[in-house]
């Protein structure tokens, strides 16, 4: 938040309705107390007009000083003991509800404390969204390589519900991070309570762009666990077009692509397998499993012709293509793929 800038934000709290305004940017004290800093020219004002009385504290920053006002009703008590209580009482839920002076606060716990201060604090922050400001300030000052990154892992798995705010976090670790394959997994098992595919299928891809030590299994439960067909055709997509897998991975992405409802979804991955990986001999069953269970006629027919097109024909596989053909309800389907199967043989 930039100097003068404005921040509103109204929340309820036992029954205490509070309104807080924020030009400005602003610090606060380590033990929530006081404000630290206030950016020159910069205001704060909490009001909590739930009672009888309506009770405000006013902190205004100029030529480099701190002034800090308490009032009940309409009249000013000055800065008395009263108004110090109050702000001590407000200030912890609303800095861990809203997230307000997360960067500032996360660079100061972290010099002090280390990453497990931070974590500590994270574990009484009071949203989501708050989390989210941590987590991002906290891999941004900690630098942590993946053994360091696995705590906080654990902690976005654990302690955040909103599907994109742990998306969040996890993107933001992915891109920051050099996460190993040990990492990578704690990332997978992070996204585990993801309700929305959506949200699941954008940090899969996060954690494939940044060309992380993925490991298959977990990345196949993950996305075991979408509902969305075409959501888990971009996540196949992403690991294939990523390249460098192993035949144990690339067995993975063919067995997910036979799971798939849709025959379109499932001929697009296995698309992207074919022009990317070509069709080796240790993972032709697994391939032509996943083409077999297409009951579409077309997809079936484009995904051989494909295959037929991009890799050779030996003894091994010509049987596997001929029996795939045979299966074609289409006999214009059947006859082009035949067809391919002689071409391929005199190539």
């Amino acid at each position: 938040m930039s100097s003068g800038s404005q921040w509103r934000m109204q929340w309820s709290n036992n029954g205490t309705r509070f309104e807080v305004t924020l030009n400005g940017t602003v610090a606060f004290t380590d033990d929530l107390t006081d404000v630290q800093s206030l950016s020159d020219g910069g205001s704060l004002t909490i009001r909590d007009s739930s009672g009888a009385v309506t009770r405000t504290v006013e902190i205004k920053a100029s030529g480099g000083r701190i002034a800090r006002e308490y009032f009940a009703g309409s009249a000013s008590r000055g800065w008395t003991d009263e108004g110090r209580r109050f702000l001590a009482d407000v200030l912890p839920h609303l800095v861990r509800r809203s997230g307000l002076g997360a960067e500032a606060r996360v660079r100061s716990i972290f010099s002090k404390k280390g990453t497990a201060g931070v974590l500590q604090e994270i574990d009484l922050l009071e949203s989501d969204y708050a989390r989210r400001l941590y987590f991002v300030a906290l891999v941004d000052a900690a630098h942590p390589d993946s053994a360091a990154a696995l705590p906080m892992l654990q902690r976005v798995g654990e302690r955040m519900t909103s599907d994109y705010d742990r998306r969040t976090v996890l993107a933001h670790v992915a891109s920051h991070v050099a996460l190993d394959k040990r990492g990578s997994l704690a990332y997978v098992q992070a996204m585990a309570a993801m309700k929305s595919d959506y949200d699941q299928r954008e940090a899969l891809n996060a954690l494939t762009r940044s060309g992380a030590g993925l490991d298959g299994d977990a990345a196949f439960q993950a996305v075991s666990r979408m509902q969305s067909s075409y959501d888990k055709r971009m996540v196949l997509v992403q690991i294939v077009e990523r390249g460098g897998i192993s035949t144990d991975t690339k067995k993975g992405i063919l067995g997910a692509a036979r799971g798939l409802q849709s025959d379109y979804d499932r001929r697009m991955v296995l698309t992207a397998f074919v022009e990317k990986l070509g069709v080796e001999p240790g993972v032709r069953d697994a391939f032509f499993a996943a083409v077999d269970v297409m009951r579409s006629d077309y997809d079936r027919a484009e995904t051989l012709l494909l295959a037929l097109q991009r890799t050779s024909v030996d003894a091994g596989s010509r049987s596997a293509y001929v029996a795939s053909a045979e299966r074609l309800r289409s006999q214009y389907d059947q006859n082009r793929v035949l067809a391919a199967i002689t071409r391929a043989e005199r190539r």
